[in-house]
C-alpha cells in the first residue's frame, strides 16, 4: 500500500513540473532583454517583480547601485523633473527580446540641463561620446558597463588632462571659459603675487611664461617663477656698471622712459654731463625714444647739425665745434677770439678789433652766419658811397684804404696834391666834408669841383669887391683869413702920416647894404679931410 502511494507521488511530481515548464510560456510576457538575460526563468521573476504584483523601482535600485547613489546625492538625470515620480519601467521596460535597446535615447533632442550638467560653450558642439567615454569613468564597476552616460565627474581634470601638472589648482573654470581654453579669460593677475603694471600689460603671457618639456609633455611654467628682481626675468645691458635695481633709473611705463633725470646720475655713463648739457632733456639727444640705446658721442655733430653748412670741415675735416665753442656757455657764444682771428687770413686791426662778429658774418638776407668767401675788399662790407662820383683813377678797385684806415673812418689820407688843387694853409687843416660834402641835402662833390673862394666861404663883403677879382687878392689860404696881400698904397687913397697907424675899423665902419646884411664899408667915396675929421 505504501509503495502505491509513493508511486502516484512521484507521477503527481512529473506532471507538476511538465505543467509549469508548459505553463512559463504562458507567464512570462516574453524574453527577456540581453542585458538582463541572466534573470531568464519563473524561479527569477521575483527579482524584479514583487510577489504577485509589479516591478519593483527598489528592486532595481538595489541591481542598479550606481542610479541609486545619484539620487540619495540628488545629481544627475534620474532626480529631474523629467523623471522624478516615475517608476523605472515606463522608460525601462523589458520582455521584449533580446534585441531590445532598454536605453533608447535620442542625444541629438536630449536637454543636458535635465543630467544636471548644463552644456555651454565648446562642450555644446562636440560628440557625446567625446566625452562620454570609458576612459573619463573614474568608478571601475562602471567602467565595466557596456554602453552607459554614467560615471563622469564634473571636474575638469575628470575629463581634461592636467597641462599645468599640479602646479595650480583644480577647479579650472577660476581661469578658463568653455568656449576658448587659451587664453585663460577669467584670470586677473591682480590676485597673483606679482602686479602687471605699465608696460608689463602689454605683454603676452609666453615672455614671462616659458614652454618648457616636464615629464615629457609640454609645460607652460606659471608658479615658482623669481620677480623679486628685474634681472630675474631681464638681461642686464649694463654690464654689472650700474646698480642691479633697475628701478633707481627704470619704471615699468616704459624701458627706456628713465625716471626724472634728477634720479639718474649720468656720470655713471661714459659721457659725463657738463655744462649746457646739464639742462637737456633726456629726448634732445636719445631720440629714438629709448635712452638705453648706445650713443655716438666722441664728435658734437654726432649729436648736433653743423650749422655752419661744411664751412669749416671742408677746409678742415677733423674740425669739431667744440674748437670754437664750450658747454660753459650756450653755443651762440665763441671761445674763438682775437688771437685766433689774427691767425686767419684776414688779420683784424682798428676799429675792426672792436666791432661785433655779427655785423661782419651774419648775412642779413638769410639771418644766417657767413664764414666763407665773405671778401676782403672794403666794399664787400662797407657800402662805396663815392661811386660815380671820384674819379676811380684816386681809387682804383674801389680800395677805400687809399684814402681812409680801419681806425677811424673819419681820419682821411688823401694826397691832395695829385689833383688840380694842391691843399695850402688852412685847408690842410680843414676836413674833406667841409668841402665836399653838403649837409643841407646830403650831397657829395668830387668831380668838377669849382676852386673859387666864393664856391665855398661866404662873401663877408657884400659883394663890395666883385669886380676886383677872387679873395686871394687880398687873403691868402694861412688861418685867420688876415688880407695880408693887400696894399692901401694901390687904392685912391694912399696911407701917409699918421694914417698908417689908424686902425682899419676908425675909418671903414659897418654899414647895411641890406636889411639884414650888415658889413663892414670898404668902399669909402669921400676922401676930404672934413668927411672924416670934425
Amino acid at each position: 500500500m505504501v509503495k502505491v502511494k509513493n508511486r502516484v507521488k512521484y507521477i503527481f511530481l512529473v506532471f507538476s513540473f511538465l505543467g509549469a515548464y508548459n505553463s512559463w510560456g504562458q507567464l512570462s510576457p516574453g524574453d527577456l532583454s540581453e542585458a538582463h538575460k541572466h534573470l531568464e526563468g519563473v524561479g527569477n521573476c521575483t527579482e524584479c517583480h514583487i510577489l504577485g504584483s509589479q516591478v519593483s523601482d527598489d528592486k532595481c535600485l538595489d541591481c542598479h547601485k550606481e542610479i541609486q547613489t545619484l539620487i540619495d546625492a540628488d545629481r544627475g538625470y534620474h532626480v529631474s523633473v523629467e523623471v522624478e515620480g516615475k517608476s523605472c519601467v515606463i522608460c525601462h521596460s523589458e520582455h521584449h527580446g533580446r534585441g531590445f535597446d532598454l536605453f533608447r535615447l535620442d542625444e541629438d533632442k536630449f536637454d543636458h540641463d535635465l543630467a544636471d550638467y548644463k552644456l555651454e560653450g565648446e562642450h555644446w558642439i562636440i560628440d557625446c561620446r567625446e566625452c562620454h567615454k570609458p576612459e573619463n569613468i573614474a568608478s571601475e564597476e562602471i567602467r565595466k558597463l557596456s554602453d552607459t552616460y554614467l560615471g563622469l565627474e564634473e571636474d575638469c581634470l575628470s575629463c581634461h588632462t592636467d597641462f599645468h601638472q599640479e602646479t595650480l589648482g583644480e577647479d579650472c573654470k577660476e581661469c578658463h571659459n568653455f568656449t576658448k581654453w587659451d587664453p585663460a579669460k577669467f584670470f586677473d593677475h591682480k590676485d597673483a603675487e606679482y602686479q602687471l603694471l605699465g608696460a608689463h600689460k602689454e605683454v603676452d603671457c609666453i615672455e614671462c611664461h616659458k614652454k618648457t618639456i616636464r615629464n615629457e609633455e609640454e609645460f607652460q611654467q606659471f608658479t615658482d617663477i623669481e620677480f623679486k628682481l628685474c634681472t630675474d626675468c631681464h638681461d642686464n645691458p649694463h654690464n654689472s656698471s650700474f646698480s642691479t635695481n633697475c628701478t633707481e633709473c627704470h619704471n615699468e611705463i616704459s624701458w627706456s622712459n628713465l625716471n626724472s633725470s634728477a634720479g639718474f646720475n649720468h656720470d655713471m655713463t661714459d659721457y659725463p654731463l657738463t655744462g649746457e648739457h646739464i639742462g637737456v632733456d633726456c629726448k634732445e639727444c636719445h631720440t629714438s625714444g629709448n635712452n638705453t640705446n648706445s650713443l655716438e658721442y666722441e664728435l658734437c655733430k654726432n649729436c648736433h647739425d653743423d650749422y655752419h653748412n661744411e664751412q669749416f670741415t671742408s677746409i678742415k675735416p677733423e674740425l669739431d665745434c667744440n674748437d670754437c665753442h664750450t658747454l660753459d656757455q650756450p653755443f651762440t657764444r665763441t671761445i674763438y677770439g682775437l688771437a685766433e682771428h689774427q691767425e686767419s687770413d684776414f688779420k683784424l686791426e682798428g676799429a675792426h678789433i672792436a666791432t661785433p662778429c655779427f655785423v661782419c658774418h651774419v648775412d642779413e638776407s638769410s639771418d644766417r652766419w657767413e664764414f666763407r668767401d665773405i671778401g676782403e675788399d672794403c666794399v664787400d662790407c662797407h657800402d662805396d658811397i663815392h661811386e660815380g662820383l671820384i674819379n676811380e683813377s684816386y681809387y682804383p678797385e674801389s680800395n677805400c684804404a687809399i684814402c681812409h684806415s680801419s681806425d677811424i673812418w673819419s681820419d682821411i689820407d688823401f694826397d691832395h696834391s695829385t689833383t688840380d688843387w694842391d691843399l695850402e694853409g688852412g685847408h690842410i687843416e680843414v676836413s674833406c666834408r667841409e668841402c665836399h660834402f653838403s649837409e643841407i641835402d646830403e650831397s657829395q662833390e668830387f668831380e668838377g669841383k669849382s676852386t673859387n673862394c666864393s664856391s665855398c666861404h661866404e662873401d663877408e663883403h657884400s659883394g663890395q669887391f666883385d669886380l676886383v677879382g677872387d679873395c686871394n687878392e687880398c687873403h691868402t689860404t694861412e688861418k685867420g683869413w688876415e688880407a695880408t696881400l693887400f696894399n692901401h698904397n694901390e687904392t685912391v687913397f694912399p696911407l701917409e702920416g699918421k694914417h698908417k697907424d689908424v686902425d682899419c675899423l676908425e675909418c671903414h665902419t659897418a654899414r647895411f647894404y641890406d636889411q639884414n646884411d650888415e658889413s663892414v664899408n670898404y668902399k669909402i667915396e669921400r676922401f676930404e679931410c672934413i668927411d672924416c675929421h670934425q
